[in-house]
């Protein structure tokens, strides 16, 4: 991508052949891992996970099963979900080494027979857990995973990537209406995704933090304190509980165990 004065050119591979493309203005929505962010002086992510994910043939298995098992998802979370003839996927989302840790998990997972052969064709996808410095330059915004707005708590990020996208076509309509397409225009982009998101993603980046120091004995004393102190419940009873606003999920929790705990000592 050059950026000009008078517009922006994008040397890209079309139909085989280079070519050149002018255009006011470029949305970067590659995913993670293009170089365009660096390039453009937007920085870079250097927190992310990796996810690792077959399609398996499942045996007995008809709801979702999640695993936190830190030998054999570290830093992470593992899970097999039934899809529909008997056909499930089955992944985790380690630091590193994800074929290892997608082998061990199959393994583990046809040793109980669950699935019928580790014999699978894996896919691998790099997944950020903090968001670009900056989403903006002249003429140029960056949306969705490729500036790293991704749940840090389930690495999901197309809820996100869509508000996102939203703010985006708002700020471009914007730059149209005015003919600026300079960076302190479209700044504005920023301001108001981080707004909508920023608290959002800082509670769910350091959740995963914290979730990745514990051990195994920790996680399951986690599970049986959960249990101990009506959280299941809590949650379900929550109006308005949305799977998308994992932080929210998180703040009211913790007001609810710092009500919840002191009372009991009381009684």
């Amino acid at each position: 991508i050059q950026i000009g004065a008078d517009c922006l050119r994008v040397k890209a591979d079309h139909c085989g052949q280079k070519k050149l493309f002018e255009a006011e203005t470029a949305v970067i929505a590659t995913g993670f891992g293009s170089s365009l962010p660096g390039k453009l002086d937007l920085g870079r992510i250097s927190d992310f996970i990796v996810g690792a994910q077959a399609e398996v043939n499942i045996d007995g298995v008809d709801e979702v099963e999640v695993y936190f098992d830190q030998t054999l998802a570290p830093g992470g979370f593992a899970w097999l979900v039934p899809t529909k003839d008997s056909k499930g996927l089955a992944g985790l989302m380690p630091r590193q080494q994800p074929e290892y840790y997608l082998n061990k998990l199959l393994s583990n997972l046809k040793a109980q027979g669950k699935i019928a052969s580790t014999e699978v064709t894996p896919g691998y996808g790099v997944i950020p857990l903090r968001p670009l410095p900056k989403t903006y330059a002249d003429r140029v915004l960056a949306v969705g995973e490729a500036a790293g707005q991704v749940k840090p708590t389930t690495g999901g990020g197309i809820y996100y990537g869509l508000l996102c996208a939203d703010i985006a076509a708002d700020t471009l309509h914007q730059a149209f209406l005015a003919n600026d397409f300079s960076a302190p225009k479209l700044g504005s982009y920023q301001k108001q995704w981080r707004a909508k998101l920023g608290k959002e993603l800082r509670t769910g980046y350091w959740a995963h933090r914290l979730y990745e120091r514990l051990n195994n004995r920790q996680i399951e004393r986690l599970h049986t304190f959960a249990g101990d102190n009506g959280i299941p419940q809590f949650i379900t009873e929550l109006q308005e509980l949305s799977f998308d606003w994992h932080g929210e999920l998180i703040m009211k929790t913790l007001k609810h165990l710092a009500v919840s705990i002191p009372t009991q000592a009381i009684k």
